[in-house]
Formats: C-alpha cells, sequence, structure tokens
C-alpha cells in the first residue's frame, strides 16, 4: 500500500484510471450520440455492468480492506452477464469493454492486498472472466480471438504488478523490523556497560563496608552480597557477550552530555553548534547521553547523504519544559522543494525513534520552513517526562 508521503503518485494513478475507464464507458455514448442511433438493450446492458465495475475498481482505493469482496463482485458480475449473453444471444457489437479493465485493476489489486489463497482464486478467476468474456457475449471469431489474448495479456500484466506490490510491501516491513532488531540489539549491548558501572559501584561500597567491619558479625553478611554482585556482574557480561558482533564497538558514550554532542560534530565547521548555558551541569542519565550522541551522528549522517547542498546545518540542545526534558534539534536548509515526499526513506531514524521511544521520549523529522528539514527529540530528564509531545509525522528521508 501506498504511503501517505507518496500522495501525489497515488493521486495521478487514480487520475489515470479515471480517464482510462470513464474514456472508455464516454466513447460508447459519444458514439451513440453521433450516430444518433440509442443503444441495443444487449449495448445498455453491457454499458451498465461496464460502469459499475468500473465504480467497483475505483472504490478499492477508498476501501482497501474491501478488496477482495468488490474483485469477487466483478468477477461475478463479469461471469453471469457472459453467461447470460452466450445464453440469449444479445444484439450487442465489441467495444473498448471498460469492464475488463476494471476487472484487471482488481485482481492487481487483490494479488497486492488479499491473503494468498484468496488472491490465487480470484485472480484465476479473473483471468477466466476477462478472457472468455469476448466469445461469449460476441461469439468465437478472429476478432473476438485477438481481444481475448489482448484481455490475457493485461491480466498477466496486471497480476505481476500486485505480486511485485506484495513484495515491495513485505521487504519493506522485512526492513523495517531489521531496524527495530538491530536497534534493540545494540540497546541490550548496551546493558553491560551501564549495568556493570552500578553494580561495580555496589562491590566497591561493599567491600569498603567488609573492611570497616571487620571481625564483627555482619562481616559475613557483607561478604554474601559482594559475592552476590560479582555474580550478577558476570552473569550480566556473558549475557551480552552472546549479543556483541566481532566487528561491532560499544556505542555507550562516557563522556559528558557536552562533549557528547562535540564528539558526534567532530569539528565540522559547517555545522553550527548552540549549546544552551548549564548543560554541563545538567543532571542526564548515562543512557540519555548516548541516544543524544546516537540522534545528532544520524541526523548529521542524513544531512552529508541526502541534503549535500544544504548551507547551514544547525545542532541545538537545550532542557525544555522547565527543566523537565532535553530536546536536540537538529535543521538544515538543503530541502528541495517535493524532495521529502519522493525520497523512498532509509532506516537510521526508525531504529533512533526505537531508542527514543525505549527512554519515554518522542522523535519527529519532517519538513520545517520552506526549504528545511528538521529532526527533532525530546528526552526525559530524571523527574520529568519528554516535553510538548508533538504528533507523529513521517519519518524518512
Amino acid at each position: 500500500m501506498l504511503r501517505t508521503a507518496d500522495w501525489p503518485l497515488r493521486r495521478g494513478l487514480v487520475i489515470a484510471e479515471v480517464a482510462v475507464l470513464g474514456g472508455l464507458n464516454g466513447e460508447q455514448v459519444v458514439r451513440w450520440l453521433v450516430q444518433h442511433e440509442p443503444p441495443t438493450a444487449g449495448e445498455a446492458v453491457y454499458f451498465v455492468v461496464g460502469v459499475v465495475a468500473g465504480g467497483l475498481a475505483l472504490a478499492r482505493r477508498r476501501l482497501p480492506e474491501r478488496t477482495a469482496a468488490l474483485a469477487a463482485s466483478a468477477i461475478a458480475l463479469s461471469l453471469v452477464f457472459s453467461m447470460v449473453g452466450f445464453f440469449a444471444e444479445p444484439d450487442a457489437t465489441l467495444n473498448g469493454d471498460p469492464e475488463a479493465i476494471a476487472v484487471i485493476l482488481l485482481v492487481g489489486a487483490s494479488c497486492h492486498r488479499v491473503p494468498p489463497r484468496g488472491a490465487g482464486g480470484l485472480a484465476l478467476l479473473g483471468g477466466v472472466a476477462v478472457v472468455a468474456a469476448p466469445g461469449l457475449r460476441y461469439g468465437i471469431d478472429f476478432t473476438t480471438l485477438a481481444v481475448a489474448v489482448l484481455w490475457a495479456l493485461l491480466w498477466g500484466c496486471g497480476v505481476a504488478v500486485g505480486l511485485m506490490l506484495r513484495d515491495g510491501d513485505v521487504r519493506r516491513e522485512a526492513a523495517l523490523s531489521a531496524a527495530r532488531n538491530r536497534e534493540r540489539l545494540a540497546l541490550a549491548r548496551e546493558l553491560h556497560d551501564l549495568v556493570a558501572h552500578h553494580i561495580t559501584g555496589v562491590v566497591v561500597r561493599t567491600q569498603a563496608a567488609g573492611v570497616v567491619l571487620a571481625g564483627s558479625p555482619e562481616q559475613e553478611l557483607i561478604q554474601e552480597i559482594e559475592h552476590a554482585g560479582a555474580e550478577a556482574l558476570a552473569a550480566v557480561r556473558r549475557l551480552v557477550m552472546m549479543l556483541r558482533s566481532p566487528d561491532q564497538l560499544a556505542l555507550v558514550t562516557t563522556g559528558g552530555l557536552v562533549e557528547t554532542v562535540e564528539a558526534a560534530v567532530d569539528g565540522d565547521e559547517a555545522v553550527t553548534v548552540e549549546l544552551a548555558s548549564g548543560l554541563a551541569e545538567l543532571a542526564v542519565a548515562p543512557e540519555t547521553v548516548s541516544t543524544v550522541h546516537r540522534v545528532v551522528l544520524e541526523s548529521l549522517t542524513n544531512v552529508r547523504k541526502h541534503a549535500p547542498e544544504a548551507r547551514r546545518v544547525s545542532v541545538t540542545v537545550a532542557s525544555a519544559a522547565e527543566g523537565q526534558s532535553l530536546r536536540i534539534e537538529v535543521h538544515n536548509d538543503g530541502l528541495r522543494p517535493g524532495r521529502a515526499r519522493r525520497s523512498p526513506g532509509g532506516y537510521g531514524l526508525v531504529g533512533m525513534r526505537e531508542r527514543i521511544v525505549a527512554l519515554g521520549g518522542t522523535l519527529t523529522a519532517g519538513e520545517h520552513g520552506e526549504r528545511g528539514w528538521r529532526v527533532l527529540a525530546d528526552l526525559p530528564l530524571p523527574g520529568g517526562a519528554a516535553a510538548d509531545r508533538p504528533p507523529e509525522r513521517g519519518m524518512t528521508r
């Protein structure tokens, strides 16, 4: 299914479908008016069938969850009137047959959206309906056979396009899932560094307490606490080492918030860094510092990759909501008009969002101003919640 960001493409496809279906039906009406001959009963019936089938084909865009029912209705309508035409032999002449186009569109949509078994059945019945209709309705001759071959080819194209769209959706979902899983594994690998820091502090304090309480009745209890802490630290290390790949380095940033932002910018003179006063003294959890590093680094990577012509790139970090949250904003002016809507996008921001949501924060990314693109992240600080949670927008670039 097309994403909201691809609305111009979707609108173009809708206009094309309306033009084709409306043009084929309108051609018959114009022909009747020009020839000053009223349609025969058979031609009138097939015209109505074509209009109804076209309406069902267009309705699938408004009701994608009803694609199977719409396709089944159009196919059944086509088959029924083909059989009526075979037995009644109506006085009709071969025409553009918009009904066949509508059935082919619905077959393609079924191959895209309907579960495999249902899609296979609808595709088969739809192929029978469009290929058999010319011969059953108008008799078998060279012209109707040629038309049947044409419909068969178009039916094959409809099935192929539907399957390609289905494959594209599957691949995209798999890529999104892989991006989320990679970020979760990265967070799991960071768990060792974060937990080890705190457990080591507990063990050191326990050892100090053992020295102070040497010879007292509490010394045995202190030693048990020390031993339990050491075992917990070893267990965490063993578990996380199984998740760690040889070519992957630890992602935790051990410096302060200001040093972390400066390290992510890496002295790039094209980037303007604006840090609010008091950030160095701000109480920020280690996982938040690591996430700030990831947000700035990923955002600047996207700027270099997707907007190399940007003349101004800024990174702003400040506390928000009266110190309840930390706000990171990366903005550039290298967006061409309409570029964000056409870009298929990557998955870096998907993983970034997974990390931020896990901390209780929010992330938005999208157009900002006439030529601007902005990544805005809000991370809660100790005792606070993410500030001013904005509505989620398209996150790919």
